[in-house]
């Protein structure tokens, strides 16, 4: 179990990092599922048609709306919120709550998330960092128990 800490700040375990994401993903599915309900399509059409690289087009504009307008208001995604959870510079230790960033950072979740490896990363990192948490300069920890949102 790891138990370092940077800034302050206990880092994510790979375990709460990978629920966060699992409960997310499974949130965001759900929607989906329930907008193609409402347009008419089945969810039998959802699941067998095949992979386009429009889709990954599609994750790359859902990466930066979802990060655009989780950050501000989380510090992280909404799987951060979910488990405590918040995204802070690698570098400096603030905190990592700017649309902008919020967005590039989730973008980029989104779209190497369709390479594997840049996803588990974390397996065999030293702080429990992803290949765009590299990237973007990132960490995820633990918000401390006084930290409200």
């Amino acid at each position: 179990m790891n138990e370092n800490y940077e800034h302050g700040h206990k880092l994510a375990s790979i375990g709460q990092r990978f629920f966060a994401s699992f409960v997310e993903g499974l949130i965001y599915t759900l929607l989906t599922l329930v907008a193609y309900l409402i347009v008419g399509i089945s969810i039998f059409e959802y699941e067998s048609s095949d992979f386009e690289l429009i889709d990954i087009v599609y994750s790359a504009i859902m990466g930066l709306i979802v990060g655009a307008i989780f950050y501000p208001l989380f510090g992280g995604n909404l799987g951060h919120k979910i488990f405590n959870l918040k995204v802070i510079s690698s570098e400096t230790g603030e905190d990592y709550n700017r649309a902008e960033k919020g967005a590039i950072r989730e973008c980029l979740k989104y779209v190497l998330g369709y390479l594997i490896i840049p996803v588990i990363w974390l397996l065999w990192d030293d702080n429990n960092q992803n290949l765009y948490d590299k990237l973007t300069k990132t960490l995820v920890v633990e918000k401390n128990r006084n930290e409200t949102n």
